[in-house]
């Protein structure tokens, strides 16, 4: 690079000539070093005339770093190792701006979407380094499948200090915030219920020796598509998709009217299973909000948990 006065020198000895002035600009780390009196190169000898940094940082890792200083199209690696080994360097270096720049570039490729026990092993890795957004990010793509051995699988040895159960932890919060909704639905006199379209159902029997009113029963394909999502095992369970819940609810009415030709429930579904269905799925939007960070780590550290084969 013309006019470059200084060398950046990566862990696999490839050397990139910069400039000190972008350096400086775009890292405190940088300027702080610059005006100390430089080290010489290990040999003792500058290369060029110029005064070599010495980075851990491999070149691929270096070459993404030092494109985003320029106006030149950024060079973001494609495995997810080198993404987050990107990352967490603009992070060591304090390049706030830069670091920012990788993760719009990121998002806008869609890269550092990893599926699978993969998911896992990238949340555990931006974990060890301390990757905020990136750990969030990822914790909430393993909801996606379910919190066992079986699922976690190889990711298992790349987790460090506490992430594995901070991770345990994220999924039992999501999950309760998912079943107490579906036990909100069950209660059909809370005005919040979207379920109470449905009391009147004929097919209803009321358990006990005194009946009681069908309006204070579900139909019973309607509370077992409930019960399904607040049963305690839910925890390992994988959060459901819209698609899937959708998919849940429409087998379970078609079962019911297949069996019972209940004419009821199929004019409640054509006059407002519509509306159910997103009160239905209103749940998953309950999750999305379910905060990572707030108190990682340390709530409910009493608790124990496990991860089931």
């Amino acid at each position: 690079m013309s006019n470059a006065d200084v060398i950046l020198q990566s862990s696999d000895l490839i050397d990139f000539h910069v400039h000190r002035s972008a350096l400086v600009a775009s890292s405190p780390f940088f300027r702080d070093m610059f005006s100390l009196p430089q080290p010489q190169h290990s040999s003792g000898e500058s290369l060029d005339g110029l005064s070599v940094v010495p980075c851990s940082e491999d070149a691929e890792v270096l070459n993404g770093l030092i494109s985003v200083l320029y106006a030149v199209p950024p060079e973001i690696p494609d495995s997810n190792n080198s993404i987050l080994a990107l990352l967490a360097a603009a992070q060591k270096y304090d390049m706030v701006t830069v670091q920012s720049s990788i993760r719009a570039e990121i998002s806008r490729r869609d890269l550092l979407s990893p599926t699978g026990s993969e998911a896992f092993r990238v949340y555990a890795i931006a974990c060890s380094k301390r990757l905020i957004p990136e750990m969030e990010s990822t914790a909430r793509l393993t909801l996606e499948y379910p919190l066992t051995f079986e699922s976690v699988g190889e990711a298992m040895r790349s987790f460090e200090g506490c992430a594995l159960h901070d991770l345990a932890d994220f999924h039992w919060h999501c999950k309760n915030t998912l079943s107490g909704h579906f036990q909100l639905l069950s209660v059909v006199q809370h005005p919040r219920s979207y379920s109470n379209i449905w009391v009147g159902c004929p097919t209803v029997s009321t358990p006990g020796p005194i009946p009681k009113r069908d309006v204070d029963h579900l139909p019973t394909w309607l509370e077992g598509l409930l019960r399904k999502r607040t049963q305690p095992e839910t925890f390992t369970q994988a959060i459901p998709k819209a698609q899937t819940l959708g998919e849940e609810y429409l087998g379970a009415l078609q079962a019911h009217v297949n069996e019972t030709d209940c004419h009821f429930c199929m004019k409640v579904h054509t006059l407002k299973g519509e509306s159910f269905c997103t009160g239905l799925k209103r749940g998953l939007n309950l999750v999305q909000n379910v905060p990572y960070l707030i108190e990682a780590g340390t709530r409910n550290r009493g608790r124990p948990f496990f991860l089931p084969r």
